[in-house]
């Protein structure tokens, strides 16, 4: 296909020099038809310096060159080009490159390890023809990963893995998104999670503590990660019990909720089984598995239903992809995680971590998502408190400059045609004015145009690119095109072909060598 070949052609020869740029705009010229044409026209080109003072010593003629042929070759360039974002990758088989994973959580934490786990079955068993890289984006209690999926390509190759923590963000108010933002692929581990308090706690069970915190609201301090799975543990326990109410502080993560309650900072919180286990020989004492059942590591804890507070609350791992990609895909990524999680090694490893080795697809897992979101919206803290219109007010200074900008600009005007400023120098030859206000206002323009589209997906990154920066050559220019000091055929060639070359060599660059999502 066009578009393919172009693509291939271009980046093989990105890193040429000038001269062998030439050499492929020869080429180009020579494969249009030809057709009977005036007289010979010989057209010199350089690159990349427009000026005569500054012509390279190297330079290659394109003899004859018909005009009409090299204007029409060169400008249909960027329209080849324009489908070269998507086509080329959306078709074939599935995947054809690394498949980016995004954890938002930090490295060695329970998440990344659950996903360095998947990722190891199912490199190591080639449940994939690609392999999965796994990103950390941290941050925000998780959405800053979740929102960088949320709005990357539906093309399978970025995907999410977030636990209830996509839910309960949406709830809370961190995030103004929720699971109907994603697609979701499946729901793979489940971890039931631990009420403990520390050792010279008071409290001997989970009904003692409810007691307390009822007749002494706000007294208990609950160490959380607000907007998290472990906040909503507490909030659940608050909706079942009328009348009871803790004091949550933000805490982090495990370890640090642990570490707070070490220091008597904070009375009680959540873990996870693992976490549990592990901190327990450091001075913590379980009083409730927030579980269906009890768990085969730790057969002697109750759970809160059976000491009469009806409240479950579990983690399970889910994974995302971003809205709109397409069900085979799906598909793809959902046979590779059921048969790793069927794999010894995936259970051996799970079963050291005290996960649940559950699998969920399609319809169950739709009807788990549905009932978890109901249970946490049920235990959803409500507010009351009206938040300013930011937006309105950052619209009126919007406004505001821009008019504050248009008013100095007329005065500005208006005193140099009364005073008009000198633009001929003592030898009589004309001065090139440098980047005025409105190159730069233009530029300016250029630019919100240029990541508007890229946002809203009018146009592809290459495309887009390659006319961003040839308008934006032209208005930095225009100075020399006017003063007669760059000949107008040559610099439109020039940039065009630079501009071209530039968007090729970016998108190849982000997206081959970087890894990066672009628009």
């Amino acid at each position: 296909m066009p578009c393919a070949s172009t693509l291939k052609f271009f980046s093989s020869n990105c890193t040429q020099s000038g001269e062998q740029i030439f050499h492929i705009l020869k080429a180009f010229s020579r494969s249009l038809p030809r057709t009977p044409r005036p007289p010979t026209l010989r057209i010199v080109l350089y690159l990349p310096v427009l000026s005569r003072q500054n012509r390279p010593r190297h330079r290659l003629q394109i003899r004859p060159l018909h005009r009409l042929r090299c204007l029409i070759g060169c400008c249909f360039l960027p329209v080849l080009l324009s489908g070269c974002d998507h086509s080329s990758q959306e078709s074939g088989a599935y995947p054809r490159r690394p498949i980016k994973l995004v954890v938002p959580f930090g490295a060695g934490g329970g998440s990344d390890t659950f996903a360095r786990v998947l990722q190891n079955a199912i490199e190591t068993h080639r449940l994939l023809p690609q392999r999965m890289v796994i990103i950390n984006v941290p941050g925000a209690g998780g959405t800053i990963g979740s929102r960088r999926v949320k709005n990357a390509r539906p093309d399978g190759y970025t995907l999410l893995l977030l636990h209830d923590g996509i839910l309960t963000a949406r709830h809370s108010g961190s995030a103004s998104y929720g699971a109907d933002a994603f697609t979701p692929i499946a729901g793979t581990g489940n971890a039931s999670q631990v009420i403990a308090v520390n050792d010279t706690s008071p409290y001997a069970d989970l009904p003692a503590l409810m007691r307390d915190a009822t007749q002494h609201p706000d007294s208990i301090v609950f160490a959380a990660n607000m907007g998290a799975p472990s906040h909503f543990a507490g909030l659940m326990l608050q909706s079942k019990h009328p009348g009871a109410k803790f004091r949550f502080t933000q805490t982090g993560g495990g370890a640090k909720r642990f570490a707070a309650m070490q220091g008597g900072h904070v009375d009680v919180s959540s873990f996870s089984i693992a976490e549990y286990i592990q901190f327990e020989p450091s001075g913590i004492r379980a009083l409730a598995l927030l579980g269906p059942q009890r768990h085969p590591d730790l057969p002697e804890l109750a759970t809160a239903t059976e000491q009469g507070i009806d409240v479950i609350n579990e983690n399970m791992q889910f994974w995302w992809a971003p809205l709109g990609t397409p069900a085979e895909r799906i598909e793809t990524i959902a046979d590779a995680l059921q048969a790793a999680m069927q794999t010894d090694q995936v259970r051996q490893t799970l079963a050291e971590m005290k996960i649940t080795p559950t699998m969920m697809r399609d319809e169950s897992l739709a009807a788990e998502l549905d009932q978890r979101d109901r249970l946490i919206a049920a235990a959803a803290p409500t507010s009351d408190v009206q938040l300013p219109p930011f937006a309105n007010y950052a619209l009126a200074g919007l406004i505001l400059t821009a008019a504050a900008a248009s008013l100095q600009t007329f005065r500005r005007r208006t005193a140099m045609r009364r005073d008009p400023p000198q633009h001929e120098a003592v030898d009589g030859t004309p001065k090139v004015r440098p980047a005025n206000r409105i190159q730069l206002a233009g530029i300016g323009c250029l630019t919100i145009g240029y990541v508007t589209s890229l946002q809203l997906g009018v146009a592809g990154f290459v495309s887009a690119t390659a006319a961003y920066a040839l308008l934006s050559g032209g208005l930095l220019l225009w100075p020399l095109l006017v003063s007669r000091q760059a000949n107008p055929i040559k610099a439109t060639l020039t940039l065009l072909i630079v501009s071209v070359m530039m968007s090729v060599v970016m998108h190849h660059l982000f997206t081959e060598v970087l890894v990066v999502d672009l628009p």
